[in-house]
């Protein structure tokens, strides 16, 4: 089957953002790991040279203070392509005046062009053709597919909000596409208040590496001795809530022995290491810096909880990464999991940023005997097992195509 995919965002070698997702080009690996042809396009965003020059100013200015990865790149500007993983992929810009604004017709058409050109030099007829991010991803898809009688499909990210979709027009697009994903249930179910569907809209959740599941030990039972042990992992950015995460922990383990590590690096790194030292809470809690991914697994595997309560999580990945490792998880409501997440039964959820609640779900965890703590992790590994990265893309192509 060939498939095409359309994205605002993939990974790139030479791309020094590591805060950028890399989840479609998971997708995409492991399709081509099944047997499929696929083709992905980037419509990358580009704009007046003015503007990167004032977004590099802007960027050395303030990088010691704010997450500036969200600045314009260069890299993105130019047209190029590459190779990887099976995967053709090709970088075509398009160009708009304002940020987070509308292309123009005239770029629309034109980027519609470019990709009809890179299929036919690529004698790539598309047999499915599905898209991330809705600007301009959810304009075009519908046109391609009606090119080549290939099955649409589009995805959400961060973008459903009601706003976000008036300002695009997004319903007449749906309308015209075949199957709607979002990248989880608690996402769909906030869009389906405003945009309506034809029918029910897919899940396309992140995946595990199967190489953390292969080497996974079934009989490697996690023992919950005292002290506790927990870990939070993530860019050090305000909307993590990590700050609220440490201070939770420090009253509700307060007069007792603990033990809470953060990996993960960025902005808000001297305010949390300011609050421990003011708090004297250096005994207990430790930042790690950036550590590399299999590093957190070894660390996840070593700790009892895992703790995450950012606001506006698209879908965290690593809250299943723990979950494998047999950690007992606490992640936000409505943050991409709660669908997954069964609270109290292999993990919990706990309101955004909230202190108070994350504080008595610590109490809870306390308050469970050692079986009881450890069936609650078995029941996450099961959980967590069912969401590799081959299991996932296959779920994603089933919901298109119906064929397993």
């Amino acid at each position: 089957m060939n498939i095409l995919v359309l994205a605002s965002e993939y990974p790139y070698e030479k791309d020094t953002n590591a805060d950028r997702t890399k989840v479609v080009g998971y997708f995409a690996k492991e399709w081509v790991k099944q047997g499929h042809r696929v083709i992905a396009i980037v419509d990358s965003s580009t704009f007046p040279a003015a503007y990167y020059a004032i977004g590099d100013r802007v960027k050395g200015l303030v990088s010691k203070t704010f997450d500036v990865s969200r600045t314009p790149d260069r890299l993105w500007t130019k047209r190029f392509t590459y190779d990887e993983f099976g995967v053709h992929v090709e970088n075509i810009p398009i160009t708009k005046y304002v940020p987070h604004g509308k292309f123009s017709k005239k770029a629309l058409d034109q980027q519609l062009k470019e990709i009809v050109t890179v299929l036919e030099n690529n004698h790539f007829a598309p047999d499915v053709v599905t898209g991330h991010w809705v600007n301009p991803q959810i304009m075009l898809v519908p046109q391609i597919a009606k090119k080549y009688g290939a099955k649409s499909a589009f995805v959400f990210h961060a973008d459903y909000g009601k706003e976000n979709c008036d300002k695009f027009g997004v319903q007449k697009y749906l309308d015209q596409i075949d199957h709607i994903g979002f990248r989880s249930q608690s996402a769909a179910e906030v869009a389906k208040v405003y945009l309506h569907f034809k029918a029910e809209p897919f899940v396309a959740a992140s995946g595990i590496p199967d190489r953390f599941i292969e080497r996974l030990n079934e009989e490697n039972t996690k023992f919950f001795e005292n002290p506790i042990s927990i870990i939070s992992a993530g860019r050090l950015v305000e909307y993590k809530m990590i700050d609220v995460a440490l201070a939770a922990a420090a009253k509700a383990f307060d007069g007792t022995d603990f033990d809470f590590v953060v990996a993960g690096d960025g902005p808000m790194k001297a305010k949390l290491q300011n609050y421990i030292d003011t708090n004297n809470q250096q005994k207990h809690m430790h930042l790690l810096g950036r550590i590399n991914r299999d590093e957190l697994q070894n660390r996840m595997h070593a700790s009892q909880v895992f703790v995450l309560i950012s606001k506006h999580e698209t879908f965290g990945l690593v809250y299943l990464e723990a979950m494998l490792q047999g950690c007992i998880v606490i992640a936000s409501k409505f943050g991409g999991v709660d669908g997954i997440i069964r609270d109290g039964k292999n993990g919990f959820l706990c309101e955004e940023g909230n202190e108070q609640e994350l504080i008595e779900i610590f109490n809870r965890i306390k308050g469970l005997s050692k079986e009881e703590k450890q069936k609650l992790s078995q029941n996450a590994v099961t959980t967590a097992k069912h969401f590799s990265e081959y299991d996932v893309a296959k779920r994603y192509l089933k919901n298109i195509t119906g064929e397993l």
